[in-house]
């Protein structure tokens, strides 16, 4: 081989060789930015609905109220 097939097959191998043009800490940070935003794309997209409840100092005193009676007698 002469220098003019090296320079070609270095052109056909580029990306095959042990040193990618990624560096590792890009190729990291893509990895954990697609895994968040799948995780946010996720929690938008089957998000469950719930319907927030108020409980109010009525609530609370008829809750009280109820623990603080005695059980019904026996006979």
């Amino acid at each position: 081989m002469n220098q003019r097939d090296l320079e070609l097959l270095d052109k056909e191998l580029w990306g095959v060789g042990p040193n990618p043009r990624l560096e590792r800490g890009a190729l990291g940070l893509m990895v954990i930015v697609a895994f968040v935003g799948g995780l946010l794309m996720g929690g938008n997209l089957f998000a469950h609905k719930y319907e927030k409840t108020q409980m109010t100092s009525y609530d609370a005193a008829s809750v009280l109220s109820l623990l603080s009676e005695s059980p019904p007698a026996r006979q």
